[in-house]
């Protein structure tokens, strides 16, 4: 079983520089992070990538090694970010990962071009139509900004079951992101009407919460759901032990849940 390369590559994306990282042989996943987060957040998945895949964890414009977006932030650009990385890396039709943030990106990636992947897992998202941080919580986001004792306080709920043993370098990767994006992010999650599109996606799809996650409720995951009626195979689970994170806090258990779905696309007819 191979491991990722210890050396992070790059692949030029509209001549910004895209980072990524990648291990295992096999079917193709595109892995993308949430916010304050980097593809450092997939470490224990790569480090032991299921059998048969062949997993890209990649860091978003704005977000670790990548270079900045460039342009104003929004779920379009950043999802315009992983199609080009998708095709640059010749991954052909992959199954899409998104934790948080990062599952609102690929929805709108799956959104705008349904043929171009085969499967779908979500990862405690937000839900089609976004999600809202009250304003009084924007001089917060501004406060994270060069705090590292401050976000570290604010990651810790995330992952309430299981505190990694780099979870300074998770710290350390969210200070990276591009001062925009503190309060950007935020905003571009808010007023989103992703659910039209979705329903054209055939592929299977899985959206996992958490139970004991507090930014994303069971109402929430139920209306993302919802909105794939055009696939075939379609489930929503709920691991009532783990919370914000699961790719974190049960990293194995996570590994299987992908290995099966994995299994699923190869079986699935392709429209």
């Amino acid at each position: 079983m191979t491991t990722p390369t210890p050396t992070v590559r790059h692949v030029d994306v509209d001549d910004r520089a895209l980072a990524y990282v990648e291990a295992g042989d096999g079917y193709p996943v595109l892995l993308v992070h949430g916010n304050f987060a980097s593809k450092r957040w997939f470490r224990a998945l790569l480090e032991a990538p299921p059998a048969g895949t062949h997993l890209v964890a990649i860091d978003l414009p704005n977000f670790g090694d990548s270079d900045p977006l460039g342009e104003r932030i929004t779920m379009a650009a950043y999802a315009d970010a992983v199609r080009r990385a998708a095709r640059a890396l010749e991954l052909h039709a992959p199954v899409l990962v998104g934790h948080s943030l990062g599952g609102n990106v690929v929805m709108r990636a799956v959104g705008d071009d349904p043929r171009a992947f085969a499967g779908l897992l979500l990862v405690d998202s937000g839900a089609p139509d976004g999600l809202v941080t009250p304003e009084a919580h924007y001089p917060l986001l501004e406060a994270f900004r060069g705090n590292a004792a401050l976000l570290a306080q604010a990651l810790a709920p995330m992952m309430p079951t299981r505190t990694p043993s780099d979870m300074d370098d998770l710290v350390a990767d969210a200070l990276r992101m591009h001062p925009d994006a503190f309060t950007g992010n935020a905003r571009a999650l808010e007023g989103l009407d992703l659910a039209p599109a979705l329903a054209a996606f055939t592929g299977p799809v899985r959206v996992l919460r958490g139970g004991q996650d507090v930014l994303i409720d069971a109402d929430m995951a139920a209306r993302t759901i919802e909105a794939f009626s055009g696939s075939r195979d379609a489930e929503l689970l709920t691991w009532d032990d783990v919370g914000h994170s699961p790719i974190v806090e049960a990293p194995e258990r996570f590994g299987a849940l992908l290995a099966d779905l994995v299994e699923r696309v190869r079986e699935a007819p392709r429209a």
